[in-house]
């Protein structure tokens, strides 16, 4: 009887945090669709929040937990990213529909998003020589067609795990011994497709770190 006791007192407080969680829930998943792009920055801050940082156009914000970002120029969204994780999931449906959406049943590797999209064309920060200022990153860009309005999706996974490093090393390798290291040490690997492939399959199983959505996205350069 004292254990059925406690369990009824404990009832209302776990609802209350289920539905606040659901309520958490709902507003990334409202503020995480293609109806925001193009939308005026103050009616995203109206649900998101007084952003956490601003940097130019660009708007940080902590929606549940999760790091979601919006880019404004002039006021007006032109895109959306948010960092990935086992809490922090986002549905692309509303972008892209049925066709080119990744499985959301199956872990957000690039080769999951290719599958769906198509190739993808690679890029990075650096593969060496990279420093420890901070951690580089590898991209993966793909540009949708006009049955999606040509919206552009680029994948991010830092290099500091050991599937993402090991990655990079393949696809470093791979371009070193065709183009020579101050082919790669210069990342002129960023103004060509030609090693897109090599990167397709040594990142296939690597699950992405952040995703960005909208248009104007910006890669580096080389």
């Amino acid at each position: 009887m004292k254990n059925l006791h406690a369990l009824l007192l404990a009832l209302p407080l776990a609802v209350a945090s289920a539905n606040a969680h659901s309520k958490q829930t709902e507003t990334l998943e409202q503020l995480f669709q293609a109806e925001m792009l193009n939308t005026n920055l103050r009616y995203f801050e109206s649900i998101a929040g007084v952003a956490r940082e601003s940097w130019g156009d660009t708007h940080t914000y902590s929606v549940d937990g999760c790091i979601l970002e919006a880019t404004a120029p002039d006021g007006r969204i032109s895109s959306l990213s948010v960092d990935l994780n086992d809490h922090c999931t986002v549905s692309l449906h509303s972008f892209l529909g049925e066709s080119f959406s990744p499985d959301e049943t199956q872990a957000m590797t690039f080769g999951n998003f290719a599958e769906h999209t198509g190739d993808l064309q690679f890029h990075a920060d650096c593969l060496t020589g990279c420093g420890n200022a901070y951690d580089p990153s590898v991209y993966a860009f793909w540009e949708g067609p006009r049955a999606v309005n040509f919206i552009q999706l680029q994948l991010e996974v830092k290099l500091v795990g050991d599937a993402a490093i090991d990655a990079a090393n393949q696809w470093q390798q791979a371009i070193e011994g065709a183009r020579g290291d101050e082919y790669v040490m210069l990342n002129r690997f960023n103004c060509e497709d030609h090693f897109d492939p090599q990167a397709a399959a040594a990142f296939r199983d690597v699950a992405i770190t952040r995703m960005t959505i909208g248009t104007q996205l910006q890669t580096p350069g080389c």
